[in-house]
């Protein structure tokens, strides 16, 4: 079914035509939809039962706002065309409700920091009770060189415990590990939604703590190379992140965002995938800094060496609000992230972009360093900071208006 749905998509995308508001065939384009919507959790599950319009239309709605298209509510092209784009196979039933949850963390405060915690676990479906985790490769595209392809696993669990309290170790084969990573080809025992579809739709899918399990499609064509196939590492690690918990992220420049990325000079995870792994697991043990790598290094594993330095005065670190504990963090009506620390602050657009440090003083002429909270009025925009007691239990609050510095 998924690979009939993901070729009528494509030709629905033909015959409506660049511009075009809607095909000939309406309602064939409508029921295909609907089976897209469905399988990724924007519609419940109906079966030969149609869904109403008002129940399509908010389905079609949070669809683009997730995808970061124009919400109107109707099945236009560009609508049509992202449904038929490359992604991951896990649903997005939690895309939406994890990204408010983790914007409305920013603003709680140190006091809610344990029952915010509590409330990601219920969302991304549970979490491993233990830091120290094993995997196994079960087995691989057999055009693939084995040294490269188990470099590239070693690598994307890295990426995760480079940034958080976990560790990772590969078990031998005979053992029992934590989590699975295999190769399937079509039906693998999973249920109908989850079979593969061949190139192309749905490249991978896992599952959440504690089955421990990421499947690969074994039709795609895989490869370690940036511009040829589908990069295994990127696909990968995206995978291991739902099998430590994460859900897919709005942010379309994540990691975790469901759409197919490829990889670039930036950090191989957007502020977004720090903050929901730390979440979940916290930040490094031992007083180690969190450790972002640029996705440069990952563009040729038959070709990479685990112990080459990179260039540290490049930049290729990534943002350095990533690789230190920050004050606090919050942000506006807009979705940009302002991120404090000492007497610095960054803004991250909704595109997951950084800016350079820039001091306090510069937007906010009175402002002090190290505050200890900061929010966002939802009414009006105004931006409140916090720092210190007048008495015990009483903050005193820097206020300024938004309209006095933008």
């Amino acid at each position: 079914m998924a690979l009939r749905l993901r070729l009528q998509l494509q030709v629905l995308l033909l015959l409506a035509g660049p511009g075009s508001g809607a095909p000939p065939k309406a309602g064939g384009r409508r029921r295909e939809a609907e089976v897209f919507l469905e399988k990724y959790g924007y519609l419940p599950e109906h079966g030969p039962k149609a869904s109403s319009s008002t129940q399509l239309t908010d389905a079609i709605r949070e669809f683009q706002w997730v995808s970061h298209l124009p919400v109107s509510g109707q099945l236009d092209t560009a609508t049509m065309r992202q449904m038929a784009l490359p992604r991951c196979g896990v649903d997005d039933s939690e895309s939406h409700s994890a990204w408010t949850e983790r914007l409305s963390s920013l603003f709680a405060g140190r006091r809610a920091k344990t029952r915010l915690k509590k409330r990601f676990v219920q969302q991304t479906g549970g979490k491993w009770y233990k830091r120290h985790l094993s995997y196994r490769l079960v087995n691989w595209p057999e055009y693939l060189p084995e040294p490269a392809v188990r470099q590239a696993v070693r690598a994307a669990f890295q990426v995760w415990s480079n940034v958080s309290s976990l560790e990772f170790w590969e078990a031998p084969a005979s053992g029992p590990a934590d989590i699975r990573l295999t190769f399937f080809q079509g039906d693998h025992n999973d249920g109908l939604s989850n079979a593969f579809d061949g190139p192309g739709g749905a490249l991978a899918h896992a599952f959440f703590p504690r089955r421990g399990e990421a499947h690969f499609d074994r039709d795609e064509r895989w490869s370690f190379k940036s511009r040829r196939g589908r990069n295994l590492f990127v696909v990968l690690a995206h995978e291991i992140g739902h099998t430590l918990g994460l859900g897919h992220s709005p942010a379309p420049r994540a990691l975790m965002a469901p759409y197919y990325k490829r990889l670039g000079r930036d950090s191989v995870l957007n502020w977004d995938d720090v903050l929901a792994i730390q979440n979940l697991y916290g930040q490094p043990l031992g007083g180690s800094v969190a450790e972002q790598l640029p996705g440069k290094l990952f563009t040729n594993f038959e070709d990479w060496d685990p112990h080459r330095s990179w260039d540290r005065k490049s930049g290729a670190r990534g943002p350095y609000y990533c690789h230190t504990f920050f004050d606090t963090i919050t942000a506006d009506k807009d979705h940009r992230v302002y991120i404090f620390k000492g007497n610095h602050f960054w803004e991250v657009g909704a595109d997951g972009n950084a800016s350079e440090p820039q001091l306090l003083q510069e937007k906010w002429a009175s402002l002090p360093p190290d505050i200890e909270a900061a929010a966002v009025s939802p009414d009006d925009g105004d931006f409140h900071f916090f720092k210190g007691t007048e008495r015990p239990g009483t903050p005193i609050s820097y206020f300024l208006k938004v309209s006095k510095w933008v």
